[in-house]
């Protein structure tokens, strides 16, 4: 496969510096401009010089059906979603780098100590602000919206794990529960997921959100900890072979 910023260049200027969907003028560099492939991933289409466009990035989305239009309240709250997961992709950063100079596996100067220390400080302060603002917006849609309060109402399911879904949900699109799970990667087992040279795995992040959610149901017995206790109780006395992973990382079949 070409190196993809050099595609990027030569397609770009083969199409004149316009858009391959619109016609409008693109921006120089290419780092701005997307990739677009007529012949998709799933039916075995590459990035060749016959099968490359360059494309603004949201007209890009919207050929692809991903974009979703958002306003007033909501798109403040996908602002706010947005702000706070970069906030904490900083923040764990920072501490990673800080805690490899405390494990002596990394050698910094004091200088850099204080440098990492401080940036850290401001980005955990950054993301407890976004925080109290998205809850904030949260409370306040929940007056005038009847599933947003219903979804407040329910045992371990907090502000932002709505936030989080009401940004990336988008309820018209999935006709059913199976679309909800396949969207979020939760279709099949984590050592399915993913396959070679195959587009898919769903969305990280909300299935990381989703995890939480979860998780909190557990520990302080929602609603669904019941659900879950029923499910776990009757795999236990299930005798059905399934394949897995064992702590080698090797598949392996067992009940």
């Amino acid at each position: 496969m070409p190196n993809k910023v050099a595609l990027k260049k030569t397609k770009l200027a083969k199409q004149n510096g316009k858009c391959h969907i619109s016609g409008a003028q693109l921006a120089a560099d290419v780092s701005l401009i997307d990739t677009h492939r007529p012949i998709p991933k799933r039916k075995g289409g590459t990035y060749t010089d016959e099968n490359t466009m360059v494309t603004d990035p949201v007209l890009h989305m919207v050929v692809h059906g991903t974009l979703r239009i958002l306003t007033g309240d909501m798109f403040i709250l996908k602002q706010l979603v947005d702000e706070r997961e970069h906030a904490i992709r900083i923040h764990l950063k920072l501490n990673n780098q800080l805690l490899a100079y405390k494990r002596k596996t990394d050698h910094l100067s004091d200088r850099t100590i204080d440098f990492l220390g401080t940036q850290a400080i401001e980005a955990k302060a950054h993301s407890d602000m976004v925080d109290k603002k998205m809850k904030s917006l949260v409370k306040k849609m929940a007056k005038e919206d009847p599933f947003i309060r219903a979804l407040l109402g329910v045992r371990a399911v907090g502000p932002v794990t709505i936030a989080y879904c009401l940004v990336w949900i988008d309820l018209e699109k999935a006709r059913h529960a199976s679309s909800l799970w396949s969207y979020a990667g939760l279709h099949k087992a984590s050592h399915e997921r993913y396959e070679k040279n195959v587009a898919g795995g769903g969305n990280k992040r909300l299935r990381t959100v989703l995890y939480s959610m979860a998780a909190s149901q557990m520990k302080l017995a929602g609603p669904y900890r019941v659900v879950y206790d029923n499910v776990k109780h009757r795999l236990e006395r299930s005798e059905k072979i399934v394949k897995t992973r064992n702590t080698q990382g090797k598949s392996v079949e067992c009940a």
